[in-house]
């Protein structure tokens, strides 16, 4: 089984970084207006696929992807989200990896289906708003007024969770194919396209 290398170390500590970034910029959005933090699920992983695919044409080695899914996930709490983004990266960063190096980390179809299960960790954001509910509004209510908070319990019944599964899942797909389009020199060049 091929080692990580130097080069690998440096790959994943970049792309952490962009990907974090875009998670983290693009996430602040649904801060803004509580439809956009009930649609964050779909839009995250699709605007995330672009740098997640660029960094997929430099992955060959078991173990890139679950560095960085812990890595990000480890950002997400220190930025003061829940704990429930590295739980679930520790599960999910390795199976997607496995996936990934399923298909040699070439095959289109495994790509998609291994960003879908790594995109799933993201998850973890609304965890505390379906099942630490009470906490999670009143710590929103100190950000923002009765009527915010309102629209945000009115737009997220229970059911909602498993929608935003399935947007999380629809947004990584869309992730994926839009990132593949936008790199396409890189992936022909990587021999993913």
């Amino acid at each position: 089984m091929k080692k990580l290398t130097t080069r690998d170390l440096i790959n994943i500590g970049i792309f952490t970084v962009l990907y974090f970034a875009a998670v983290a910029v693009f996430g602040q959005l649904g801060a803004l207006v509580p439809i956009l933090q009930v649609l964050g699920p779909l839009y995250i992983p699709i605007i995330a696929g672009i740098p997640f695919m660029l960094f997929l044409t430099r992955v060959d080695t078991f173990g890139m992807v679950t560095i960085l899914g812990i890595l990000v996930g480890l950002l997400v709490l220190a930025t003061g989200q829940a704990f429930w983004v590295p739980l679930l990266a520790l599960v999910l960063a390795p199976a997607a990896d496995l996936i990934f190096r399923a298909g040699g980390y070439r095959r289109w179809t495994t790509t998609v289906a291994g960003y879908v299960v790594f995109s799933l960790m993201l998850i973890g954001t609304v965890v505390p708003l379906f099942f630490a509910r009470e906490a999670f509004l009143a710590r929103i209510g100190q950000r923002h007024d009765a009527a915010w908070v309102q629209s945000m319990v009115d737009l997220t019944p229970n059911w909602m969770f498993v929608v935003m599964i399935g947007m999380l899942a629809v947004g990584a797909v869309i992730g994926a194919y839009l990132g593949r389009a936008l790199l396409r020199k890189h992936f022909e060049r990587a021999g993913i396209a």
